[in-house]
């Protein structure tokens, strides 16, 4: 993963040193809906839902040639709703916060298609995403104290899609879309006594889109982020098996952003 992250940033750091080619630099702010749900054999344990907020910049750069390479780094985090159940065997619902903190990179290579009504561009790229997931103390309907813990995501993924983009009235207006599959995915928990223990859920196809417009320098952007796992492999802890659940996120948000 150090060699996945490393790779997002020298690319990130390349762009504006292609000399002539630097399109795009845009600093921005996204505020986004985000869902994440666990489940065992189609019944849900447990949903979390609220806001979100980022702030990261975008870079983009185009060649003679029309190959296209692309970059996006981004901070994240909030505090979000939880509604789940403790562990089996004797699970009681319980609600309580979840905060949520962590970095996100992205870099796509692609090559544009030009035409009179408009620009296409297919692509391919890599990311990664880190992050915390710290869930609160709480107590359950009968007043018996839940404990929280923190655990310590990390992912990487590959994608493919392709993005469009034509201009009507001085307004750029542009459209993406594609699929990701995430190639490695960690979900490391502190057990008390155990010390780290890692879960590698497997990943599974999902989707993103975006669709915005442009007025000289001013952006904004509605978008689509999905993720999916399937069920880690169990893992002994004190005696006790454990595994990281099916899972999926979901996340809706608008970014408004400023290209100089």
């Amino acid at each position: 993963m150090r060699t996945l992250l490393f790779t997002v940033i020298v690319l990130c750091c390349a762009l504006p040193a292609v000399a002539g080619t630097l399109e795009e630099l845009t600093p921005y702010f996204a505020t986004q809906y985000f869902t994440w749900q666990e489940s065992i054999n189609g019944r849900r344990l447990l949903k979390e839902e609220g806001p979100l907020f980022s702030a990261g910049v975008r870079v983009g750069a185009v060649t003679d040639r029309a190959f296209t390479l692309r970059a996006k780094g981004e901070l994240f985090g909030s505090e979000v709703r939880y509604r789940g159940e403790t562990q089996a065997p004797d699970s009681a619902p319980v609600h309580t916060r979840v905060t949520y903190l962590g970095t996100s990179g992205e870099a796509d290579f692609g090559y544009r298609l030009r035409s009179a009504a408009g620009d296409l561009e297919p692509f391919g790229g890599i990311g990664y995403r880190y992050w915390l997931r710290d869930l609160q103390d709480s107590n359950t309907p009968d007043g018996t104290r839940v404990s929280g813990y923190t655990e310590t995501w990390t992912m990487g993924y590959t994608r493919v899609g392709a993005r469009a983009a034509t201009a009507a009235g001085g307004v750029k207006l542009t459209a993406c879309g594609g699929a990701k599959y995430p190639f490695y995915v960690g979900n490391t928990v502190d057990f008390a006594g155990s010390g780290d223990t890692t879960f590698r859920p497997k990943g599974r196809w999902s989707g993103f889109a975006e669709a915005g417009a442009r007025y000289r320098s001013l952006s904004m952007n509605l978008f689509y982020e999905g993720f999916r796992f399937h069920q880690s492999d169990l893992k002994m802890v004190q005696g006790t098996a454990y595994f990281q659940p099916d899972s999926s996120s979901d996340i809706f948000g608008m970014r408004v952003g400023w290209t100089f």
